[in-house]
């Protein structure tokens, strides 16, 4: 009887031990199956990672080059197009429009290959027409393929946008040139990021609207020097070029020189104010510009012309001063405030004011010996 005791008392704790550990091993399963529904329902699928890559995708360690295209919904077709240039070491912001209709002849060699990928790709392409010669998200990356290979110029990665999202990033500068500068909507949000998480979650908010060829976690790792940029510092132009009936056509060493020239820059300042002077931007404030050299010292209404459109300006054209040498440099207006941005360039210019001026620009400069830029 007591032998019998025994054995049922080993009996049971054998069982109660198997229990425990068929317990303990439902609960792991368990909490393994619960942790990897989790993960599969809040890890974000990236489109990036979807697809074979047909460029070096570069977020850039300190100099990020972005290339954002606007796209419609319905055809796809590109509307515009915005080179963003951020050096993450000077905190620079520089935005460079390119023309949605910008037309590029593919060189033979290259032609010869992208034709193996689409054989709807013609050899003179538009930009606009990206995504009619590629389907899917590596058709962008197709796109900057071709301007790199026209400019001469390295673009990291790309960021496409539908037009209704592009409306509320991007808005035109006033003027005859088509240039696109952030709106006041996005810089006041993200304005609003005072640490490095905060730009990280700002950043976040924005991407299930955004198709791009890095991920999230690759874009987020500037978010501590994009918080530090200063809006009155961002620069926008558009890039060098001409249109020819519907297409644009690039000056690609022009293009190449200036791009150069933003990475250069090794910091921007905020012009300084006179009393009841404004900031505006330079395009806004004057006007279209026309330069004329009075100093006959050659080249130097042409490098006027370079510097002046580095800084915004709308230089219309340039050209030889009549009558004799002149020591002064003149700035002709038809109102005397729209000189005022002007006036630092030159070393004592004087400002004249009259109704009509024969170039058809909204100011015209005429160069004197005293402002000779020194080499």
């Amino acid at each position: 009887m007591k032998n019998r005791s025994i054995a049922q008392i080993i009996f049971i704790n054998f069982f109660k031990t198997i229990g425990i550990i068929l317990l303990l091993l439902g609960v792991g399963v368990l909490s393994y199956y619960l942790t990897m529904l989790f993960l599969k329902q809040t890890q974000r699928v990236e489109r990036s990672t979807q697809y074979e890559h047909v460029i070096d995708v570069n977020p850039g360690s300190m100099e990020s080059s972005n290339l954002i295209y606007s796209y419609d919904k319905k055809s796809g077709k590109i509307e515009a197009m915005v080179l963003e240039l951020f050096d993450a070491g000077t905190k620079n912001m520089t935005y460079v429009t390119i023309p949605a209709n910008t037309q590029i002849s593919i060189s033979g060699k290259t032609y010869g290959e992208l034709l193996e990928k689409s054989s709807m790709l013609p050899q003179v392409v538009k930009m606009s027409e990206i995504n009619s010669y590629f389907s899917g998200d590596v058709a962008y990356e197709y796109g900057i393929l071709i301007l790199q290979e026209e400019l001469k110029v390295d673009i990291g990665y790309f960021t496409a946008m539908s037009s209704d999202v592009f409306e509320k990033c991007f808005e035109k500068e006033k003027g005859k040139k088509l240039i696109y500068r952030p709106t006041k909507e996005l810089l006041d949000e993200s304005s609003k990021c005072k640490t490095e998480d905060d730009m990280k979650d700002f950043l976040e908010s924005k991407w299930d609207s955004l198709i791009c060829d890095i991920t999230l976690s690759q874009k987020q790792h500037h978010a501590k020097e994009l918080k530090d940029v200063n809006r009155e510092l961002i620069r926008t132009y558009r890039i060098h070029g001409k249109a020819s009936g519907d297409a644009f056509k690039l000056d690609k060493e022009k293009a190449k020189k200036f791009i150069e020239k933003v990475w250069e820059k090794k910091t921007y300042q905020i012009p300084q104010k006179k009393a009841g002077e404004e900031t505006n931007s330079s395009s806004e404030k004057t006007g279209s510009i026309w330069v004329y050299n009075g100093s006959r010292i050659t080249g130097l209404a042409a490098e006027y012309q370079k510097k002046l459109e580095a800084d915004g300006f709308e230089v219309k054209g340039v050209g030889n001063a009549t009558g004799g040498v002149r020591t002064d440099t003149t700035i002709y207006v038809k109102k005397k405030s729209a000189a005022n941005v002007l006036k630092k360039y030159f070393k004592d210019p004087s400002v004249e004011v009259v109704e009509n001026l024969s170039s058809g620009a909204s100011i015209e400069i005429v160069l004197g010996t005293e402002d000779r830029l020194q080499s």
